[in-house]
């Protein structure tokens, strides 16, 4: 669905909503690099949005209800001093419209990740940080550098986005085969972020005692996946670990209190409700993923009238979650 007619019934604050700097660049086809990052497998009018945090941005937010978007940069591999370029791009293209846009710290890998984050939290006010999670990568700490940005995160009360990397070069022998590109630019525009999300990154971190260490530490998941179903699995294989070996506090309380997640993922109510059960109300944080797809309004209005969630409830999920995580003051409201 595109955006069309602005709807005056609700205000939401978008939490997983996308940018890509224009100074990147995007070739017509597969990069010989294999871990140079897919782009070009963007849709032209999607790559155009991608780009833009003007009038046209703020036009579809009034489409889609959001009062807010907190934008965060599309994940891909890059150097320290790439990054930090693109944060201050994107800081700069957010200047006309700073009561439309929270930014997220594109964060680059290994020990100046912390510093990033602090350099664009404390400069520019941002309201956290995105480390990009591969199948390859998940959440290796081999320097000590991601342990560095717990502590900058809980320093400066800010979150981190775990969000899947862009596809690579290197993806592709995953799912190409004999299929004609036609048919694989769906699978890795709408199907890799599935592919990729994995219950072990999270796990692996909880059982490095992460949460012992960094109490306050508050971590988003842009795409839960099959964690939350996988609670009671995971709650049994805990079990099985010799108490010596397991971290001091259990990991329901840590998905009750350092855990959040987005609805990006979410497309009906089924799947909302299913979500909503698995993990308490002010966890939960709305996300439209613009302009990867520009949907959410309706299924947030039927939420609504369904009366599955008290009105409370409800707003706690459409902005509050989000105006609280991410510090914001008075993001909410009519004003759109």
């Amino acid at each position: 669905m595109s955006a069309s007619q602005p709807s005056p019934s609700i205000s939401l604050i978008a939490s997983l909503e996308s940018y890509l700097s224009p100074s990147l660049p995007i070739g017509t086809s597969l990069s010989t690099d294999p871990a140079s990052p897919a782009l070009h497998l963007l849709p032209s009018p999607t790559l155009t949005k991608l780009k833009n945090l003007g009038p046209s941005r703020v036009r579809d937010m009034r489409a889609l209800a959001h009062s807010k978007q907190i934008i965060s940069h599309v994940p891909i591999s890059t150097s320290p001093q790439t990054c930090a370029k693109i944060n201050d791009a994107l800081h700069t293209a957010m200047y006309m419209n700073v009561e439309k846009f929270a930014a997220l710290a594109m964060l680059p890998q290994g020990r100046e990740a912390g510093k990033e984050l602090s350099r664009c939290v404390g400069k520019y006010r941002f309201v956290g940080g995105v480390v990009g999670v591969s199948r390859a990568t998940g959440l290796e700490d081999a320097d000590g550098g991601l342990e560095e940005l717990w502590g900058v995160a809980e320093k400066f009360r800010v979150p981190i986005l775990l969000r899947e990397m862009w596809p690579v070069g290197a993806d592709f022998a995953d799912i190409q085969g004999n299929l004609p590109d036609t048919v694989v630019t769906p699978l890795i525009t709408s199907i890799h972020t599935t592919h990729t999300t994995s219950p072990l990154p999270i796990l692996r971190l909880y059982l490095t005692h992460v949460f012992d260490r960094h109490t306050n530490l508050r971590l988003i998941l842009a795409h839960p996946g099959l964690l939350p179903s996988l609670l009671p699995r995971i709650e049994t294989m805990l079990a099985s670990i010799p108490e010596a070996d397991k971290p001091k506090r259990s990991f329901l309380d840590v998905w009750q209190h350092n855990i959040y997640l987005t609805t990006a993922d979410v497309l009906d109510m089924s799947t909302m409700r299913t979500l909503l059960e698995q993990i308490p109300i002010d966890r939960v944080l709305y996300a439209s993923n613009y302009p990867l797809e520009e949907r959410g309004k309706e299924l947030m209005e039927g939420l609504q009238e369904s009366g599955f969630l008290s009105q409370d409830e409800w707003e706690r999920v459409a902005w509050r979650n989000a105006e609280y995580v991410f510090g914001l003051k008075n993001a909410s409201g009519p004003k759109r």
